[in-house]
């Protein structure tokens, strides 16, 4: 089985990415992305880009992305890189995968598969010489959770949302994210499961667990949907992510079982993310401080949102002292400022006063007229 350099796997993630050469570059084309997309840390990028770049393979461009108003260092390869990842791929046209189709295993030949399947990256064809592929149609993607999955309405945590673009690229196995109740935890670990990783997930909302059986139940499931076999064992095959939604107040026994969990993800390209409450007890975390240390877990916390993140969340319209008591009296919670925006006043007696909910009901409804005449 031919093994492909990091330098050329770069090559071959810059040709997937051709089409942006013509139109406002995309992330895939910066370090983040190619680090994602070779699922290594950030860090090695410019030793991997570098020697391309010397080559004339590839060229460093700086714009504003897709999507965004900072500018960035991207990439691009060269009419010369171009050609040399032709070369690459036709080199490797004759070398044989395993394909699953109907359901069914079948030997092919990686030209045949990109025949057949153009929408396919070639990395991803590459990747998968020896081994086995299973395409899905553009757009598509195995998701399998207990909730409906949305993110819509997602603002800010621009530091948090890098820190889990980087533990998605690294090897790193776990993230946890805390957070006190109403301060977005679950939202978060929403946004990376949706939006930020393109990979197989599953995603088990905990409150509704009947302990370690129906999680294994999950693995089990989300195992026989892959194709691979049963358990972590044959998820670590696969770029998949394991997503817990609501860890707290957990048994002995769940706590057991994600703690004999995690050193079996070491050295896999499955990983796993929480969403945790901040005053998780350390008898109730499965994982230790050492593995923090060494990376193998990483911690992401959200606080309240800052003054002009909950501006632009509640609407730049809001009267300025409107905008200034309504973010005192909820502290800048998530949750709070969210049924404030919606109106939701049976919602927010749940977590304040009665007198307050009908001041910030209120509140809402005072709008700055000089903002809105301009």
């Amino acid at each position: 089985m031919p093994q492909l350099s990091p330098k050329d796997r770069a090559l071959l993630h810059l040709y997937d990415s051709r089409s942006h050469l013509t139109e406002r570059p995309s992330e895939a084309l910066t370090q983040q992305g190619i680090a994602t997309a070779l699922e290594v840390n950030r860090t090695h990028i410019t030793r991997v880009m570098k020697p391309l770049v010397d080559a004339g393979l590839v060229e460093v461009g700086k714009g504003r992305l897709e999507g965004g108003d900072r500018k960035m260092s991207y990439y691009l390869l060269t009419p010369t890189g171009l050609l040399r990842a032709k070369e690459l791929i036709d080199s490797l046209g004759d070398e044989e995968l395993e394909l699953v189709e109907g359901g069914r295993k079948v030997r092919r030949k990686v030209r045949d598969v990109l025949t057949a399947h153009p929408y396919l990256r070639s990395l991803e064809v590459m990747d998968s010489i020896g081994g086995v592929l299973r395409p899905q149609a553009p757009g598509k993607r195995l998701i399998l959770a207990d909730v409906e999955l949305r993110t819509d309405g997602f603002f800010g945590r621009e530091e948090q949302l890098a820190v889990a673009k980087e533990f998605l690229s690294s090897p790193s196995q776990i993230l946890a994210i805390y957070a006190n109740h109403g301060y977005g935890s679950s939202t978060f670990l929403r946004k990376l499961a949706v939006d930020l990783f393109d990979g197989a997930v599953l995603w088990l909302d905990l409150s509704k667990s009947q302990g370690p059986s129906s999680l294994e139940h999950g693995l089990e499931r989300f195992s026989a949907s892959l194709g691979v076999e049963p358990g972590i064992d044959g998820l670590n095959s696969e770029r998949a992510l394991i997503c817990l939604d609501n860890y707290r107040e957990m048994s002995e026994a769940m706590v057991d079982f994600l703690t004999e969990l995690v050193p079996r993800l070491r050295g896999g390209r499955c990983k796993m993310a929480v969403s945790m409450r901040e005053e998780t007890p350390s008898y109730e975390r499965f994982y230790l401080r050492p593995e923090v240390v060494s990376g193998e877990v990483i911690e992401i916390r959200l606080h309240r949102f800052d003054e002009a993140t909950a501006r632009r969340f509640l609407g730049e319209e809001l009267d300025d002292e409107a905008f200034q008591l309504i973010y005192m009296l909820t502290r800048g919670q998530p949750l709070a400022l969210d049924m404030v925006r919606r109106g939701d006043a049976e919602g927010l007696k749940s977590i304040r006063l009665s007198e307050e909910v009908r001041f910030l009901m209120y509140l809402r409804t005072r709008r700055d007229r000089s903002r809105k005449s301009n």
